[in-house]
Formats: structure tokens, C-alpha cells, sequence
């Protein structure tokens, strides 16, 4: 199973290949630059010998196990962060080797790929296999697999730990884990995922704030599962303390309502970790940090446009990072009772 999502996707153009027209030479690889490029991929599969080219760095083999024409996709969405992947295929594959593109991918192991064997060993749905850099790719996919994966540089990913997690210490694996997270982080990372790889705008958002915004909460998910496995991390922070987190947040917030920032970039600005600001705001607001910082978004807007009474709404909106207009216009909604119009043409 997790061979089609080792390696890092060659950059090239949305397309499907001619059963008989696929070769590597049809792939312009750039390896220097793969890792930041914004892509999305979505592929017809007719060959599992189709998989190899598309991974610049995949160095291995694929040989398939059961009788029959292989047919399958392969999605894959990658952002400034994350790579998500999401394969279906109707054959069982055999593959070996390794990834040397230096990054941690996270396999979710799910009810269709279950039936797969990883390193000589099955798992069951709601585990995630933790692939680090330095680790050997030994897997049979299940018959019928549906597979879900996400990656990520090793160094990012380390980053993200100390940042979410205000801590040195080091908790993702160089070689390969098998953990077993609560049921509904699992629940939720996959959700995360789904989101990204089927969001219809997906490529306006990519390399906008929103955008990375959106990442960050993929890793900042990914995290919490993986360490949680590992470790619990001890609250300690005093209510004083929370009040003069929530200040300093508040303000770090609001000088960047123009500019929005993800909860990794919140959480190292304040030298705090994800838990003790999320149990901070919720003892306050009700709300989490990511939810209160949108509605502080949300209101500079509407203040915007109830000043500037001739103003795109669209042109308002990106002012202060709203780039995908729809969920724009639903959240406005939802959160003021009346469209931005309605708003704008009240001060006109």
C-alpha cells in the first residue's frame, strides 16, 4: 500500500496517461526544488509500474501479487507543509525499498487497507504506521486497499513538536513506529485529510494564509496523535499565568489580522503549548484559538466594509486572509446573520 505514497510527487500538469503512452521520460522531475513546489496530482493508474516514475526519490521495487488487470488512483495534494495522499487500487502490490527524501509519513491504517502486512506484520483499522526517514519500506497492500497517508520533512515536522508542544524534547521516530491513538484523533486527522484532498478550491488556497492555515492544523492533529502515543505532556500552568497567555495572544493575534497566522506560528510566538493555550481559551471564550482568532478576522472585515461602503467584498475579504470566498461568505453568515452585502449596502 504504501508505495504509492512514499516519495516526493514530481512536479508536472493535472493530466491522465494513455494506457499505453505512461514512461518516466513523460515526468520533467526537479528534485531540488519538490519539497516547496504547490501541487495537485490526480492520476489513472492502469499499471503499478506507473507508481515508480511519479516519486522523484522513491528507490525500490513494486511487483504486484494478485491475478487480475490493475487499476487504481492516485490523488495527491501538496502544500508549503503537507503532502496528503490517497490511493485506491483493486490488486494486492508487493513493495520494497526506501525513501530518500528525508521525510515522516504517517500511514492511517484503514478498515480497506487492514488487510495488508507491514515489516511481516498486520494491523488493525485506527493505528498509524509511522514511517521516519531512515525507514525501509517492506509492505503487501491489502487485495482492495483505500489508503490515506500524509508527509512531511523530518525537520518540520521536529519544529512543529517543539513549537506545539513547548518542549526539546524529541518525540517522532528516525525509523518506523506502529501507534494506537485515541479513536478520535485518529477520527479527526483522517477528517483533516479528507478535507484537503477533496476540497474543490483546494488550488486557490494553496500558498495563501488560509492555506497554511489549514496545514498547520493537519500537523497540528498529527502531532497531538503521535505524542499522545508516546508520552503525555503534563499541564502546569497556573490561572494567573492563563490570563496573561490569553493577553499576550490576544495581542499577537491582532497584530496579525491582515496577515493570519497558524496555530504552530501562535504557539511559537508565545512560547506555549497547544494544549495549555487551547484549555486557556475555552476556559475563557468557549472558543479555541483558531476559532476566536477567525472571528476577530471576521469582524475586522465587517468593520472594513461598513467604512469603506464601495469596497469589493471579495477585495475586503483577502485584506484580511480570507481567500476562498464561499466559506468566507457561509462564516460571515453564520456568525453576523446577514451576508457581507447586506452589511455594505446597510452603511451605503
Amino acid at each position: 500500500r504504501r508505495v504509492y505514497e512514499e516519495s516526493e510527487p514530481v512536479p508536472q500538469t493535472k493530466r491522465d496517461y494513455p494506457n499505453d503512452q505512461f514512461s518516466k521520460s513523460a515526468i520533467a522531475r526537479d528534485d531540488n526544488q519538490s519539497n516547496k513546489q504547490l501541487a495537485i496530482h490526480n492520476f489513472h493508474l492502469t499499471d503499478f509500474d506507473q507508481v515508480a516514475p511519479l516519486f522523484s526519490k522513491w528507490q525500490g521495487q513494486f511487483e504486484q501479487l494478485s491475478a487480475g488487470r490493475f487499476e487504481g488512483t492516485l490523488h495527491v495534494v501538496r502544500g508549503t507543509i503537507v503532502r496528503a495522499v490517497e490511493v485506491k487500487a483493486n490488486q494486492s502490490v508487493l513493495i520494497r525499498g526506501h525513501d530518500a527524501a528525508a521525510l515522516c509519513s504517517v500511514y492511517l491504517v484503514t478498515p480497506e487497507s487492514a488487510g495488508g502486512v507491514w515489516q511481516g506484520r498486520s494491523h488493525i483499522p485506527g493505528q498509524l504506521v509511522v514511517h521516519g526517514p531512515e525507514a525501509e519500506v517492506d509492505h503487501r497492500s491489502a487485495r482492495r486497499p483505500q489508503n490515506l497517508s500524509v508527509s512531511l520533512s523530518f525537520e518540520e515536522l521536529e519544529s512543529a513538536v517543539r513549537s506545539l508542544l513547548n518542549t526539546e524534547r524529541n518525540f517522532i521516530p528516525r525509523t518506523r513506529a506502529i501507534l494506537s491513538p485515541h479513536p478520535d484523533l485518529y477520527a479527526s486527522l483522517q477528517l483533516r485529510l479528507q478535507r484537503l484532498l477533496n476540497c474543490k478550491d483546494v488550488s486557490s488556497l494553496l500558498g495563501t494564509p488560509e492555506g497554511g492555515q489549514i496545514e498547520q492544523e493537519c500537523v497540528r492533529v498529527l502531532v497531538t496523535a503521535i505524542t499522545t502515543c508516546i508520552d503525555d505532556v503534563p499541564l502546569c500552568t497556573a490561572l494567573p499565568a492563563r490570563v496573561q497567555l490569553l493577553r499576550r495572544a490576544e495581542e499577537l493575534m491582532r497584530a496579525r489580522l491582515t496577515i493570519p497566522m497558524g496555530v504552530i506560528e501562535l504557539c511559537e510566538g508565545l512560547k506555549t503549548s497547544d494544549r495549555t493555550l487551547r484549555l486557556a481559551f475555552r476556559e475563557r471564550y468557549g472558543l479555541g484559538p483558531m476559532a476566536f482568532y477567525k472571528r476577530l478576522r471576521l469582524n475586522a472585515t465587517r468593520s472594513h466594509l461598513k467604512t469603506n461602503g464601495t469596497v469589493a467584498i471579495a477585495e475586503a475579504a483577502r485584506v484580511y486572509g480570507f481567500h476562498h470566498l464561499g466559506n468566507f461568505a457561509a462564516d460571515y453568515r453564520r456568525l453576523f446573520g446577514e451576508r457581507p452585502s447586506a452589511t455594505q449596502r446597510c452603511e451605503l
